[in-house]
């Protein structure tokens, strides 16, 4: 009894191990597949970067994988712009940015926040501080990111700041003869109106060009021998090269500094000043320095990710912040559109260059080319018109220094920078006429 009853427990055995291994190999066609449990898993966020300038600001949440269904909106009361992803959850490794610790929120942004939703969804929360005049919110792929670009309305007292042009202020210290101040053209619709071939605006005296002199005030950027300090050196230049522009651009076209003294103004507040002078180019001018003195040479910048580690290092100095920060806004620089200014900046910046180097070979020898570079700096971003950065000279080498001590050198560097301008002018000109 007792071994049948063993023989007919081990023939159910077989019999269902028999049945199991036809369900696994021939399931029912019927038979709904078992989902993990949990269900199934979402993206996760990897890091949050993030970057503002006056009136600007954007937010990238970088992902793991694509997500297709995320959903965003506002909230009142407190003002501030959400984004849910569905099934989302946080990187391990994962750190939430301070605003407050990279004083980089630009009058825009004071915080961020993630929190989990009842139905799963990971939400990010961006504490809005100021009025937004629009924002907008999109995916991105390689790597996969949510943008979220936001956009400030202008205070009263933007609104009411009068620009102050450079012949103003040229007429009074840059002897010897005061620049004329010609009234600004009011803007246009139609064929003459903001839209019309550079060329042509300035052929018509209607062309603006902001040259902004490096630090000042509090900061005074590089100090180099012979007394040198950046910040007047640049000043000086900046003065000579609008001066030299009006005398090579038709009367009307405009010339504005971005300091006319020795005040100290935020990287940002320049080419918001630009912007809102509709600018039509931009050229930041500094001098360099080197912990070795037998570093010397002439470089210009346009804005793009820094092409060399040295090229990092002169972005970071002149952007009054670390290597480790422009690390991270190169990372930025990726999802900006800024695209359709490099060509143009990148001409511009030959030329500009191309005429410095070739003006000051002719009298100084002598003298080395470093070449047209590409670089992060702050004071670029948010251009809104082809911008450069031009290093004029290595304050901390003997001969540069030597040479930059006397009003001759400073001249023909001045000189160059505006032969190069007006060559950026007429070169597009040319274009303009090959196409038609």
């Amino acid at each position: 009894m007792v071994v049948g009853v063993f023989r007919l427990r081990k023939r159910a055995g077989l019999w269902l191990s028999f049945c199991l291994a036809l369900a696994v190999f021939f399931p029912h066609p019927a038979m709904p597949a078992t989902p993990k449990r949990g269900g199934p898993v979402g993206p996760r966020v990897m890091g949050v970067r993030h970057f503002a300038t006056t009136g600007y600001a954007r937010v990238v949440l970088v992902l793991n994988r694509e997500s297709l269904d995320f959903r965003f909106g506002t909230l009142k009361n407190p003002s501030r712009i959400f984004v849910d992803i569905p099934r989302g959850s946080l990187s391990r490794r994962f750190k939430i940015p301070s605003i407050k610790a990279s004083g980089n929120g630009g009058g825009l942004i004071s915080g961020f926040r993630f929190g989990k939703l009842h139905k799963g969804a990971l939400r990010f929360v961006v504490d809005i501080s100021s009025k937004l005049s629009r924002h907008n919110v999109f995916a991105l792929p390689d790597p996969d990111r949510i943008v979220i670009d936001l956009r400030g309305e202008k205070t009263p007292e933007e609104e009411s700041e009068p620009p102050r042009p450079a012949q103003r202020e040229i007429a009074k210290k840059a002897p010897p003869a005061p620049l004329p101040t010609p009234p600004i053209p009011p803007s246009r619709e139609g064929p003459g109106g903001p839209d019309m071939e550079l060329t042509a605006k300035f052929l018509s005296g209607q062309g603006r060009i902001v040259l902004d002199p490096g630090h000042g005030g509090r900061d005074p950027g590089a100090i180099g021998l012979h007394q040198i300090v950046e910040k007047e050196f640049v000043l000086e230049i900046s003065r000579l090269t609008a001066a030299a522009l009006q005398k090579r651009l038709p009367p009307g076209n405009r010339v504005y500094l971005t300091r006319n003294r020795d005040r100290y103004l935020p990287l940002q507040a320049r080419t918001s000043m630009a912007n809102d002078l509709k600018a039509d180019l931009f050229i930041s001018i500094h001098a360099n320095s080197a912990p070795h003195r037998g570093t010397k040479g002439i470089e210009t910048y346009l804005l793009s990710e820094a092409s060399s580690a040295r090229a990092l290092e002169v972005a970071a100095r002149e952007s009054e912040t670390t290597i480790a920060r422009m690390t991270d806004l190169q990372k930025i620089l990726q999802d900006l559109m800024l695209r359709s200014k490099v060509n143009e900046s990148h001409s511009l910046a030959q030329l500009v260059h191309r005429s410095m180097v070739s003006g000051l070979q002719r009298k100084y020898n002598p003298v080395k080319d470093l070449g047209v570079k590409r670089g992060p700096f702050f004071v670029l971003l948010g251009a809104q018109m082809p911008s450069i950065l031009i290093e004029t000279a290595f304050i901390t080498n003997p001969v540069e220094a030597g040479r930059g001590r006397t009003r001759k050198y400073k001249l023909a560097l001045a000189e160059g920078i505006a032969e190069g301008i007006a060559g950026f002018v007429a070169v597009r000109l040319r274009q303009a006429r090959r196409t038609r």
